[in-house]
């Protein structure tokens, strides 16, 4: 866990008493009955001891614990607080400070203030305290930043801010502090993500006869009843449902939308099923933020979906090819900003990816939708 300059100077100061006592590291360790390389840990500010074994730490090497804060001065605003999640400000930017596997990783937050960090974190605390469902408050934390941070891939949002800040314990009410949230967040995160994904193009596609919606119950079970699939179809597998009123004003559904926050989740669950409905003439994109980034000091976002087909071989990962090649999914959303999309002259393509944002709900996504739509009722007519 990050910690602040406060805590940094404690901790330095607890390494200045422990080097006065004449005792090493290893004999400290010795008398606490910790294991090798803890305390050394503690003095480089890389782990914070529990209470308890700071006061004992203190009473080893007769030292008070007035003298361990003594002249300390706070260094740390609201938003640098040592958490799960730290933020330090660097000029007009912030940096996004998290433990990454075995890293201490940072990234680079840019045109980004400490009160706008705070306004999200407060947004998403508080949700999570007061909703019924804690997708709500996750929904609303990750809108807020992508209003702030317009010009910053939403992908990194997610993956960065959004979900480093759910796994806070910090940021859950008391109540909940055994809980796992990394395992919470995969259903919490998943639910969440449809709901951007309605919220953003919804209303849009509604003002063009379109519904896009999270049906339950018996109105999901109507509208996936109506895919005239040859494989059984489970409903509980449908995500987002696209459906549109016939001449007669009763809904028909033509499309399902495949919502993951990565490639690899669930993915391959999804093959199966979308390979059906595109086969039977329905819409069946894949919609997602492409989160993928290997642990480091300065993990970059990078996505699955890899490089573009080369001049003189074929490079593509086989995540690409499963949209340009196989076409599994009739076309690929995604909302890393470093997704390459597919070349608009690139020969024989199954289904096209596409790099979107959230600035504008009239942009590639909504006029794919209704030019399937369209495609849809031409060959039901």
């Amino acid at each position: 866990m990050p910690v602040s300059p406060t805590i940094e100077q404690i901790l330095s100061r607890l390494r200045d008493f422990r080097e006065d006592s004449g005792l090493s590291a290893e004999e400290l360790e010795e008398q606490l009955i910790l294991g090798p390389g803890w305390i050394h840990r503690f003095e480089a500010g890389e782990a914070i001891p529990a209470l308890d074994i700071l006061i004992e730490m203190l009473h080893l090497l007769d030292r008070k614990p007035a003298e361990l804060f003594e002249g300390i001065e706070s260094q740390a605003a609201a938003g640098s607080v040592a958490r799960n999640l730290l933020a330090e400000k660097l000029g007009h930017d912030l940096v996004l400070q998290f433990d990454y596997a075995d890293h201490e990783a940072s990234y680079h937050l840019e045109s980004a203030t400490l009160k706008q960090f705070e306004e999200v974190l407060r947004l998403l605390r508080d949700g999570l305290a007061g909703a019924q469902q804690k997708s709500d408050a996750v929904v609303a934390a990750f809108e807020l930043a992508v209003t702030f941070w317009s010009h910053t891939s939403p992908s990194d949002l997610w993956w960065f801010l959004i979900y480093r800040a759910y796994l806070d314990p910090f940021n859950h009410p008391a109540t909940e502090a055994r809980r796992n949230f990394d395992q919470s967040w995969k259903r919490t995160g998943g639910w969440a993500l449809e709901r951007v994904l309605v919220r953003h193009y919804g209303p849009f596609l509604q003002q063009h006869g379109i519904n896009l919606s999270i049906p339950l119950g018996d109105e999901k079970e109507l509208l996936v009843g109506q895919l005239e699939v040859p494989s059984r179809l489970e409903p509980d597998k449908v995500d987002v449902v696209l459906s549109a009123p016939r001449d007669d004003g009763y809904p028909v559904c033509f499309g399902v939308i495949h919502v993951k926050a990565s490639l690899a989740e669930r993915r391959t669950d999804d093959v199966e099923l979308s390979k059906a409905l595109v086969d039977a003439g329905y819409c069946s994109p894949f919609w997602t933020m492409d989160c993928k980034s290997t642990p480091s000091e300065s993990p970059i976002n990078r996505g699955e979906l890899g490089e573009l087909l080369g001049d003189m071989e074929d490079a593509r990962s086989a995540k690409r090819k499963d949209f340009e090649v196989d076409g599994f999914f009739s076309a690929c959303f995604s909302y890393n900003s470093r997704t390459k999309p597919t070349p608009v002259d690139q020969p024989n393509v199954a289904a096209s990816i596409y790099a979107c944002d959230f600035k504008d709900p009239d942009d590639v996504f909504t006029r794919f939708v209704r030019a399937e739509w369209n495609r849809f009722k031409t060959r039901s007519t």
